[in-house]
């Protein structure tokens, strides 16, 4: 890698850990003003972030940005980790836990993945809850500029397929800066409608703006142990709403905006086939709850699509112990569990375009083995399905199934039982939170894992929100072999 390159890698890296050191401005303040802890300890961790921020900028600063396809990758995956290093301190220094901890917490709040390893969540410091809060919003928007700005142009596990939706040749969106500019209104458009109808729910105004933060971001972090427990069955509603919202692919929004055509929402085929799945399993799951006496039919239908939506937009709040609720319930959460939202979106999870795709495959070789001598089309979205495509999201699920079986054997070493070994590998590849096994896990709790657990999930965390492709290939030999060229 050449001087200019690694320069401006640099600077890349500096300027992204300068704004986690603008942003934690935010929650010092705030504890400043209401004199409640932290200030102190965010305003060391601010200090102690910045100086190497200024380092990383300073050699690039007069350099022009020249990336081949590799850099792009480096500084993708360098990025998270880079951020996530410094993000940690707050939860160092305040919070008085081992650095492990620290970084599991701030990787699964800038990934989305929600679950933590904390506990006693009403009694920590409202600065902490704050910062928790911003570090899910942060990665959302993030992970949404990268997937429609970045991944299609690199065609990681069939995101090719939306490149059109972003192109720089689409006269809706000329340019990548129009693009992150125009997702970042969006996003920020419906986290305040959010806090407001929070609000209106008789929810408090801190309440309100960490929760719109987690549930535009689908991440699931709350402010209290119960989760969206805690508050009325408005607000339960509201976040079943905008956890959707966040589901959904962004750039749509932006064209439904643009275009004055909300109906454009709508009659996309890998949103109708989303909410079609989200209503089926909603009322085979509010049936199972209705008919085993348990539930009331409102609070039946609330809790099944409640938990349906948070567990599908791998969001990850909870609403009642769905462990409990008989084999059905907790087969049908299993079953969701890894889909996902939609491309383009905040959630993680395989992504429901690539079963959409596979189902294409499997109905195209059904017809040619009853029609051998007929020629099946294979389209999506009005696009062509070529061998390219087919190998990138196959590609991706290998990989899938690759890392799942390694992460389950890394937790299994330390004799972490296997169903939590298994779920929660599960659920930090897709961004999840919650997974099986132990009612700890079940509510998105993994404090007790041991620490090479942690932090093997927390590369779990790493790969499912970028992809996994993304991370894999540099692990690649030839990856490096290229680079030195």
């Amino acid at each position: 890698m050449d001087r200019i390159r690694l320069n401006s890698i640099l600077f890349i890296m500096g300027a992204s850990t300068s704004k986690v050191v603008a942003l934690m401005l935010i929650p010092f303040l705030y504890a400043l003003i209401s004199e409640t802890s932290g200030y102190v300890e965010f305003l060391s961790a601010i200090m102690l972030a910045g100086i190497p921020s200024i380092f990383f900028m300073r050699p690039g600063v007069k350099t022009s940005f020249e990336f081949q396809t590799r850099d792009i990758f480096l500084i993708t995956c360098i990025i998270w980790i880079v951020d996530c290093t410094f993000a940690a301190l707050p939860f160092y220094f305040l919070l008085e836990c081992s650095y492990t901890d620290a970084f599991f917490e701030t990787m699964s709040g800038l990934t989305t993945f929600g679950g933590t390893v904390f506990s006693n969540l009403d009694s920590l410091p409202p600065a902490i809850l704050l910062w928790r809060s911003m570090l899910q919003w942060i990665g959302g928007v993030g992970f949404v500029v990268i997937a429609v700005a970045l991944l299609p142009k690199l065609n990681v596990g069939g995101m090719k397929l939306f490149q059109s939706e972003a192109s720089e040749k689409n006269k809706d969106t000329p340019k990548a800066t129009t693009i992150a500019k125009s997702i970042i209104s969006v996003y920020t458009i419906l986290t305040i409608l959010c806090c407001a109808c929070f609000y209106m729910c008789d929810m408090n105004i801190f309440d309100a703006v960490c929760h719109a933060f987690t549930t535009t971001a689908t991440g699931g972090f709350s402010t209290h142990d119960a989760s969206m427990s805690y508050f009325s069955p408005n607000a339960q509603w509201v976040c079943i709403a905008f956890m959707l919202a966040g589901s959904f692919p962004f750039m749509l929004f932006v064209k439904s905006i643009k275009r004055r055509s909300p109906s454009l929402l709508f009659k996309n085929q890998q949103v109708i086939g989303y909410m079609k799945f989200i209503m089926i399993m909603s009322i085979v799951l509010a049936s199972v709850l209705f008919f085993s006496k348990s539930f009331a039919f409102e609070e039946s239908l609330r809790y099944a699509l409640f938990n349906v939506v948070s567990i599908i937009t791998t969001s990850g709040f909870s609403l009642g112990n769905w462990s409990s609720w008989g084999a059905l319930a907790t087969l049908i959460i299993l079953i969701i569990l890894p889909i996902g939202g939609c491309s383009g979106s905040t959630s993680g999870g395989i992504k429901f375009f690539r079963f959409q795709i596979i189902d294409i495959l499997f109905r195209k070789q059904c017809q040619e083995l009853l029609h051998p001598n007929a020629i099946v089309a294979q389209s999506y979205q009005g696009h062509r399905i070529d061998d390219s495509l087919i190998r990138s999201v196959v590609a991706f699920m290998l990989s899938y199934i690759f890392l799942l079986i390694t992460s389950s054997m890394v937790l299994a070493i330390e004799n972490v039982d296997v169903v939590v070994a298994i779920t929660s590998s599960l659920s930090a590849i897709s961004n999840v939170g919650p997974s099986f096994g132990s009612p700890e896990v079940v509510s998105g709790s993994y404090g007790q894992l041991p620490s090479l657990s942690k932090w093997m999930l927390c590369f779990d965390m790493l790969c499912g929100r970028v992809e996994i492709l993304t991370v894999m290939v540099l692990i690649v030999p030839m990856f490096w072999r290229i680079g030195a060229k």
